[in-house]
């Protein structure tokens, strides 16, 4: 009986997990289609301007038409790839400065390995776990990468938030979070630009002024990539709520729950913060609380 029980029981995981990432492949393959004519369509029209005005001066001896169709589809490209081969996370790591692990800080890595391992034999193996120079105990998934913070190698945090980002590569969170970083070229929004009323002394051509800035300003924020993401916001933190749920599940199947649900209260429960949840939604991670809720139960 327990046996069937058991079995049941991964049945019904094994179809939730397929059914959250038909909704993740679905979601991307939406914000693709919104990048195709957000992003794409942008870039090739300023691509193609641009090498209209620059003429014979178009390297490779590329035509505009060429030039414009590989600037506005070589993004979509790349992101596609970061979710087919997501490799190591390099590109992500040097962005945010991470690096390799010292030996001694693979050897508490190792450790807690070793202790996930004890209680299933089978559990996998990030592709690669970089080391971010940051006090605060946090973990992240990237692509099949594991980023952990300096703060947490000096907790007792290091084997509970191990497990569960590892819920989130073994999955495809890992190479959807790559795919979607990959679709934004450059960093933050421009900054909106300082809209003045004629009776503040700004004259009429400097309206206008504001009024071109303020379109290039946008052309360029939309070539930049990432504003389908953000029109199709409510869907995705409702998706990555839901595998944030996930993810502490699986922490919690190696037995890691109670000590995920401490690591919980002592460093996020205190940062959490008040959220507006109407007309929708947008955090990304569950209120903490209810995360520790479902971690022990009570």
């Amino acid at each position: 009986m327990h046996t069937q029980t058991a079995s049941a029981s991964e049945l019904r995981a094994g179809i939730a997990s397929r059914l959250h990432a038909a909704a993740g492949l679905g979601l991307y393959l939406l914000t693709l289609a919104g990048e195709v004519v957000l992003g794409a369509g942008v870039r090739w029209l300023l691509t193609y301007l641009g090498a209209v005005a620059l003429g014979a001066f178009i390297p490779l001896g590329l035509g505009a038409e060429q030039l414009a169709l590989l600037a506005a589809f070589l993004p979509l490209a790349w992101s596609v790839l970061g979710l087919l081969l997501p490799g190591r996370g390099l590109v992500w790591t040097r962005r945010i400065g991470a690096r390799r692990p010292s030996a001694e800080e693979a050897g508490l890595i190792d450790d807690a390995w070793r202790l996930l391992r004890a209680v299933e034999p089978g559990v996998p193996e990030a592709r690669a776990v970089y080391l971010l120079d940051d006090p605060i105990p946090a973990g992240a998934a990237r692509g099949s990468s594991v980023v952990l913070s300096r703060g947490l190698l000096e907790s007792d945090s290091v084997t509970p938030v191990l497990a569960h980002e590892l819920g989130h590569t073994t999955t495809l969170d890992g190479r959807l979070t790559e795919a979607l970083a990959r679709l934004k070229l450059w960093g933050g929004s421009p900054r909106p630009a300082d809209h003045r009323s004629e009776a503040a002394g700004q004259p009429v051509g400097g309206e206008r002024r504001g009024l071109f800035v303020g379109l290039i300003r946008l052309a360029l924020r939309l070539a930049g990539g990432g504003c389908a993401a953000r029109l199709l916001a409510p869907l995705w933190s409702a998706y990555w709520r839901s595998r944030e749920y996930a993810a502490d599940a699986y922490a919690a199947s190696l037995g890691q729950g109670e000590d995920l649900a401490r690591h919980l209260a002592a460093v996020d429960l205190p940062l959490d913060f008040p959220r507006r949840r109407f007309p929708f939604d947008l955090a990304e991670h569950p209120p903490v609380a209810l995360r520790i809720e479902r971690l022990t139960g009570r």
